[in-house]
């Protein structure tokens, strides 16, 4: 019986909680007991954790948001009345403007591409003009309530995010951009390459760092344009929580794919706690989907809190039906941008290296026994193991190294087979893919051309920029930091020292992890050498981009030279093993953008001759299984980008 018409006034009161910041739920002492059953039931769907104390429920403020169609739903069905506090009533109104404009594609403003360029200049963005695209993109991303920008690396995504704001922001309006440390300088270069020259300081983002106490300071007077980085905000979510309460705060999400493992992670899970405050956001990523369709979930559900647009997408058998109309997007065929030469190199391991690799292919196979039948296995343990294996095939002297306490020469070994395998590593010194990168680094420099070499292992970074000094090689890594780019020893001024012809510097050596994103290397550089690439697509598609990007001059030849190690067919290859899962993943990235660019790239991978991190999902475990027992697929030939 409906409760309404049997006279019971029972009664459900939601408030927001500003201290927390979160939700509570609680129920009057007359509700029914059906009713508030299938709302638990519902908050445990959403969140494990929640906190029952009698008829209260305490969650997270998305929950809260996530749950509002089951509240109705059940208000419909059981007759209660539903109360708010001031806050819950603010932010669940917002909540249902946003739900509109979901569903009407609008919500900002309305402005036509045309009127884009004439309006910006009248804001003091006088020394950039727009392209077509970026012209489409500014207007598409400001009709928007919250805008999302899939442009491929290099399209100016940064250009456009600043143009957005420009054109939607109130006088009063608050700026907070959250990057990785490495993106930082391109937000004072956009500014330089766009903004009247008098606005330049006014619009630098003040850069909030030097720890939890010295953010609070800064933010007691908070600055009109601030710059976070994403693992400075994990310690300070308190603090910018309480700014984004008191203050109207726009804020851009820049590679916004690195808060992908979501509530799995302190950085998605801060970022997912806070996301309901901004008057204002934007996300932006050339790689939303580096890994499976799953990693855009967490950035959509940022973008709308509650809605389920996140989970929708990825359960779709056409992510883009869903996302349509709520992201903008430039491909490379939009940008005009000349094919890529891509040049698959075959370096043969050494018979000590090959010794090793096959030991290690055996600890592999034994940790990874049952996952392809099921997940039960440690997968911290399987990910290492595999990351072992991309070492032995790049620089077989990193794993001998890191199991003798880095002293293979007075390490007692147990088996003489061992010492025999590790004494020959040792003696061969740089592997067969350092030198035959630096011949290709020698070779291109006889030419007069720069080449950045790309590998995954620290240690490879800084050998070959020693290997390579005769070049005035330089590099850069994650323990290189931020800086001026006066000085040699920050990421910016080895950078600079690239691009000066005076410099001697004719090699950048680099990790796609600390490198890949937030920087141009295009009008010195038109060479890139993958000593080795990880599982990780989004490393490997922005570390290309480096040197592929609009503004490249014309007539320019881009060529990308990947050195894959060969071994015998029943061994199987790792680097074989990564191509054909970034083939998989351009596929899922392609499918979800409605991109036919990534399709292409696809193919044009799994044309190729046959031949890193935590990024490892279970898909490439099983994938690895099957190379190294010999069931991969046969490649196929004649690879061209």
């Amino acid at each position: 019986m409906n409760s309404k018409r049997a006279g019971i006034r029972m009664e459900l009161l939601i408030e927001y909680r500003d201290q927390e910041p979160n939700g509570r739920i609680t129920a009057s002492d007359d509700f029914s007991k059906p009713a508030w059953n299938r709302l638990r039931e519902a908050v445990l769907g959403h969140q494990a954790d929640a906190t029952f104390l009698g008829w209260s429920i305490e969650v997270e403020w998305t929950t809260v948001l996530s749950l509002a169609p089951v509240i109705a739903s059940l208000r419909e069905t059981f007759g209660f009345s539903v109360n708010y506090n001031d806050p819950a009533k603010s932010y669940l109104r917002k909540y249902r403007d946003e739900r509109r404009a979901i569903s009407a594609h609008k919500g900002g403003i309305d402005i036509d591409p045309d009127a884009v360029q004439e309006k910006l200049e009248t804001l003091g963005f006088v020394k950039r003009k727009l392209t077509a695209e970026q012209l489409r993109d500014v207007a598409g991303m400001a009709t928007l309530a919250n805008g999302a920008n899939f442009s491929v690396p290099g399209a100016g995504k940064t250009t456009v995010a600043l143009a957005t704001h420009l054109l939607t922001r109130d006088d009063d309006t608050h700026l907070l951009i959250i990057a990785p440390k490495n993106a930082f300088p391109a937000w004072n270069e956009v500014v330089d390459d766009c903004l009247a020259d008098e606005l330049a300081d006014e619009w630098y983002p003040v850069r909030l760092t030097g720890g939890y106490d010295a953010i609070r300071e800064q933010l007691r007077d908070p600055p009109k344009r601030m710059l976070i980085s994403y693992d400075q905000l994990t310690r300070v979510q308190d603090q910018i929580a309480r700014l984004l309460s008191t203050r109207k705060i726009y804020i851009i999400l820049d590679e916004s794919h690195r808060m992908k493992a979501g509530d799995r992670s302190q950085r998605g899970l801060s970022l997912l706690r806070i996301a309901h405050l901004p008057a204002r956001k934007d996300i932006l990523s050339g790689t939303p989907i580096p890994r499976s369709i799953e990693d855009i979930k967490s950035q959509l559900d940022f973008l709308w809190p509650g809605q389920g647009i996140g989970l929708k997408a990825a359960s779709a058998p056409h992510p883009h039906t869903v996302l349509k109309g709520l992201y903008v997007r430039t491909t490379k065929h939009e940008l005009g941008l000349p094919e890529i030469s891509r040049h698959f190199v075959q370096v043969p391991m050494s018979p000590p290296q090959m010794a090793l690799y096959a030991i290690i292919r055996e600890e592999v196979l034994k940790r990874l026994t049952g996952i392809k039948v099921s997940s039960n296995v440690d997968l911290t343990s399987a990910k290492r193991s595999v990351m072992r294996l991309l070492q032995a095939a790049s620089n077989p002297l990193l794993v001998v190294r890191r199991l003798t306490q880095e002293a293979p020469d007075t390490y007692r070994y147990d088996d003489p087979k061992i010492e025999a395998i590790f004494t020959g590593i040792v003696e061969e010194g740089d592997s067969p893919k350092i030198r035959r990168a630096c011949e290709l680094a020698r070779e291109l420099a006889d030419q007069g051309q720069r080449s950045v070499i790309w590998t995954s292992f620290t240690e490879n970074v800084e050998r070959l920029a020693e290997a390579l000094s005769d070049l005035g090689a330089t590099y850069i890594h994650g323990g290189v930091d931020t800086g001026d780019s006066d000085d040699p020893s920050t990421r910016e001024g080895r950078i600079r020292l690239f691009h000066e012809d005076s410099s001697g510097c004719r090699v950048l050596v680099a990790n796609p992890a600390a490198c890949s994103e937030g920087i141009s290397l295009h009008r010195a550089c038109h060479h890139a050498i993958y000593v080795d690439r990880s599982f990780n697509a989004a490393h490997y598609l922005q570390s290309v981009d480096r040197i592929h990007r609009l503004g490249l001059p014309e007539g320019t030849e881009t060529h990308i030279h990947i050195l894959e190690s060969v071994t015998p067919r029943i061994t199987g290859s790792v680097d074989f093993s990564v191509r054909r899962r970034l083939i998989e993943k351009l596929r899922t990235m392609s499918s979800a953008l409605d991109d036919f660019d990534l399709q292409r790239l696809a193919l044009d991978e799994e044309e190729g001759d046959e031949p890193l991190d935590y990024d490892i999902t279970l898909d490439d475990l099983r994938d690895v299984i099957d190379e190294l027992s010999g069931e991969a697929p046969e490649p196929t030939e004649d690879e061209v980008l």
